[in-house]
């Protein structure tokens, strides 16, 4: 069976990654002409932080995680998006970058640059940066539903297994061990496979009146009516 979630999984974390980049595009041309302009410094730093980041860190959990990890993970990147949206909407979401045509702004070096094109650089942070947040919280809430789903089947190993593993709803299916998530087995009941009874770990099996029980060793045992 295909493991849906695993395709969603790395669809929406490339996504994330190849929004990560254009930011870190376009905070590296601004670095080159504003980083040492008192007034951009903060927000460029934080933008190329953020960026590094969130390629490096998604990347890595791409490769190789655990559902602990990955929800620990995401939420923390989905912070660092939310609070790069809102600083760049803080600067210059309600701005018309029309009405800035022929302005121009300083740079560090003494030169000019076009404030327009400055002002639609940040609209596409952003935009970007809210994008990425909002996939990074629906990933995040779909991780949760599908651990939570799982908890309430008897999977306690869940965290610590392999998230990309992780069945996709409707996909959890009836056996024992799917997609690598084992269920724990009920004890107190014999097992049979054909006329063989399994005997449980420490239990004693009793056939009385032509019925089969099964009680821990040492345990009185009561005849069955």
């Amino acid at each position: 069976m295909t493991n849906t979630f695993r395709i969603v999984r790395w669809s929406a974390y490339t996504w994330c990654i190849v929004c990560a980049i254009s930011v870190l595009g376009i905070a590296a041309h601004q670095a080159t002409k504003f980083v040492n302009v008192w007034q951009y410094r903060p927000f460029i730093v934080y933008a190329l932080v953020c960026s590094c980041l969130t390629i490096l860190g998604l990347a890595a959990l791409c490769l190789r995680s655990q559902p602990r990890f990955d929800v620990i993970g995401i939420a923390i990147f989905t912070i660092l998006w939310l609070a790069l949206g809102a600083y760049s909407a803080d600067i210059i979401g309600y701005v018309q970058c029309e009405t800035l045509s022929g302005q121009l702004k300083q740079t560090q070096n003494g030169g000019h640059y076009s404030a327009m094109a400055w002002c639609r650089e940040m609209k596409a942070i952003m935009a970007f940066s809210f994008a990425t947040f909002g996939i990074l919280l629906v990933c995040l809430i779909i991780l949760l539903a599908l651990i939570i789903n799982l908890h309430a089947r008897g999977v306690m190993g869940v965290w610590g297994a392999s998230v990309s593993e992780l069945p996709w709803f409707g996909q959890f299916g009836d056996d024992r061990h799917h997609h690598g998530y084992p269920v724990p087995e009920m004890v107190g009941q014999p097992q049979y496979s054909g006329n063989v009874i399994h005997q449980l770990p420490g239990h004693e099996v009793i056939i009385e009146n032509g019925q089969v029980r099964q009680v821990p060793t040492g345990m009185p045992i009561s005849p069955a009516y």
